[in-house]
């Protein structure tokens, strides 16, 4: 076997490895029984995980992980939701970072009441 391929193999069976600690600390994060912290642990370590190599958050979990302290975002608990005009803020209440989905560019969030 050359260097080549066996520097392929290696490389497809760490990413492999890191997509199902992916899918592991995912469901540690969604099952409601799991105590607090280790929910929060598991958020972190996804986060730390997904960017060491190089792979994106779950889709599932990515709106709940907070861009600046990857604290695991509990509406009321951890972080704070509000709704108005079809957006949706939620401010994290650990490092107070606001992430807006929805609701279009800056430009048309204003002209939906008019």
């Amino acid at each position: 076997m050359s260097r080549k391929r066996g520097r392929a193999k290696a490389k497809s069976q760490r990413k492999e490895n890191a997509l199902s600690a992916q899918n592991h600390l995912s469901s540690v994060m969604s099952d409601v029984s799991m105590p607090m912290i280790a929910r929060r642990n598991a958020a972190k370590h996804l986060v730390k995980t997904s960017s060491r190599n190089r792979l994106p958050l779950p889709i599932t979990q990515r709106h709940w992980i907070c861009r600046g302290c990857s604290e695991y975002l509990i509406p009321g608990v951890s972080a704070r939701v509000r709704i108005r005009d079809g957006q949706r803020t939620t401010t994290c209440l650990s490092c107070d970072r606001v992430r807006r989905f929805g609701g279009g560019p800056k430009a048309h969030r204003g002209m939906r009441n008019e």
